[in-house]
C-alpha cells in the first residue's frame, strides 16, 4: 500500500481542492482531457521519472466524469495510478474509484474500506512526492483528505516572487515564481504547461519539466482485479 500512495503522492502538488482560496489557483490552467506532462526528480541523489495526465471522461452516475493518471518510476520500479474524479482540481472525498498498476504485477481496483481511508484521510497515508520530491511539512502524506487539506494550506502561504525565464529539458517558459519561506520551497509556474509546475526546488530536491503534450491515453488498459489485497 505504500508504494501505491507513493505512486499517486504527485497529486498533492497539483489537485488543490478546488474550493481552496490559494495563490497557486490563478497560475494553473485547467487542462483538457489527453492533457500530460512529465518530471524528472533528483532527491538525496536519486532520480526518478513521473508523469501526470487526464486520460479519459467518462458518465458515472448521470454525471461526467474524469480519468486521473500518475505514473512514476523510481529505484522501486513503475507505478501506474488512476482516479475517477469529478472534475479537476478535485475535492479528496469526492474521488469515486482508484486503479494502480505496480510494475508487470495485475492491476488492482481499491477496495471500498481503502477508498472510505483515502476520503477521510486515515491512517496508512504515507507517500512521499510534492513538488521537489517530498520537502515541506504535511505535503506528501498521502492521498487522504488531510494531506490535501495541508496542501491548500501551505499553497496559501506563497508569495509571488516575480516573473522569470527558466529553462529546464523541455525548454524554456515564461513564468511566475512562487516562493514558501516557510518549506524553503521555490515553484515556478506557467499556465503554457499542463497542471502549472514548470520546475520546484527545496531541500535537497529538484523537480524539472521533461515534456508535455495533448495526446494522453490510459495507461491500465487490463480489466482491474478487486483490490481486498491492496
Amino acid at each position: 500500500m505504500r508504494h501505491l500512495l507513493g505512486a499517486a503522492g504527485l497529486l498533492l502538488a497539483v489537485a488543490v481542492p478546488a474550493a481552496a482560496q490559494d495563490v497557486c489557483s490563478q497560475y494553473r490552467a485547467a487542462p483538457a482531457v489527453g492533457s500530460w506532462a512529465e518530471y524528472r526528480s533528483d532527491r538525496d541523489g536519486q532520480q526518478f521519472t513521473s508523469r501526470l495526465a487526464l486520460v479519459g471522461q467518462e458518465k458515472r452516475n448521470g454525471k461526467d466524469a474524469l480519468w486521473f493518471e500518475t505514473s512514476s518510476d523510481s529505484p522501486r520500479g513503475r507505478m501506474i495510478s488512476e482516479m475517477l474524479v469529478p472534475g479537476y482540481p478535485y475535492e479528496p472525498g469526492s474521488v469515486m474509484e482508484v486503479v494502480v498498476k505496480r510494475g508487470d504485477q495485475p492491476a488492482r481496483k481499491m477496495s471500498p474500506e481503502m477508498m472510505a481511508m483515502m476520503r477521510g484521510g486515515g491512517q496508512g497515508g504515507q507517500a512521499s512526492a510534492p513538488p521537489a520530491g517530498g520537502q515541506g511539512r504535511g505535503m506528501g502524506r498521502g492521498m487522504g483528505g488531510r494531506a490535501m487539506s495541508s496542501w491548500a494550506q501551505r499553497c496559501q502561504e506563497y508569495t509571488v516572487v516575480g516573473k522569470e525565464s527558466v529553462k529546464v529539458p523541455a525548454g524554456t517558459f515564461e513564468t511566475t515564481h512562487l516562493r514558501n519561506p516557510a518549506d524553503s520551497m521555490d515553484v515556478w509556474v506557467s499556465r503554457e504547461v499542463p497542471f502549472g509546475l514548470v520546475k520546484s526546488q527545496g531541500r535537497g530536491a529538484t523537480m524539472e519539466l521533461t515534456g508535455h503534450g495533448r495526446d494522453a491515453k490510459k495507461s491500465i488498459t487490463e480489466t482491474p482485479q478487486e483490490g481486498s489485497g491492496m
